[in-house]
């Protein structure tokens, strides 16, 4: 049980790497414009966020995750309009590869920040527990623990290996294409915002 316990959290940690997500496309920002560690510090702060996200997930039966559920209209509609914002500012900015600057600790934050609001990880996560027939554990507060601790390992790895990934590719990239990633990345964090905003007013 121990075992399939560490593989599912990785496992379901794994999938917040995807780069088509918002966090996912801010951490390859980072690493395309910025020196080594940009994305690697992004991409640390979101696997704490899906930490956080892991921890009210598998403990399930909470103060804290119903309290998510219940309000989760409101919060959907503040996550989106917060990535609205930061998505136009994406797609707006234009940073030369000329110019590269770093400040791990300003990584470290904006993409927790962004991580967090995109509250649909935790319902994914939600979604992925109970596929996986881990709605067993709940109450087991030792194996609930683990489940958070392996899926937090499991981001760790993705986000890793989604900013090395960029970072070995990113010298053979011209300008013009950064650029336009750059635009998609800012699309995909809007986008994404539009979406939740309109599915936290409708519903």
């Amino acid at each position: 049980m121990i075992l399939w316990i560490l593989i599912s959290g990785i496992l379901v940690g794994l999938t917040s790497g995807i780069p088509f997500g918002p966090a996912g496309a801010y951490c390859i920002k980072k690493s395309l414009y910025f020196e080594k560690y940009g994305g690697y510090f992004a991409g640390f702060g979101a696997a704490v966020a899906d930490g956080i996200f892991a921890l009210v997930a598998s403990f399930g039966i909470t103060v804290i995750s119903d309290f998510l559920i219940a309000h989760h209209s409101s919060i959907q509609s503040i996550g989106g309009l917060f990535l609205i914002v930061v998505g136009l500012k994406e797609f707006s900015s234009s940073i030369s590869l000329n110019n590269r600057i770093e400040n791990g600790k300003r990584d470290f934050f904006s993409g927790m920040t962004v991580a967090l609001a995109s509250p649909f990880v935790i319902f994914s996560f939600l979604t992925l527990y109970a596929i996986l027939g881990l709605g067993v554990i709940a109450g087991n507060y030792p194996l609930s623990f683990l489940l958070t601790l392996s899926t937090f390992v499991g981001s760790i790895i993705a986000m890793t290996f989604l900013n090395w990934s960029v970072i070995h590719y990113k010298d053979k990239i011209k300008q013009k294409t950064i650029d336009t990633i750059n635009h998609i990345i800012g699309i995909i964090i809007f986008g994404t915002g539009a979406y939740l905003l309109i599915r936290g007013l409708l519903f």
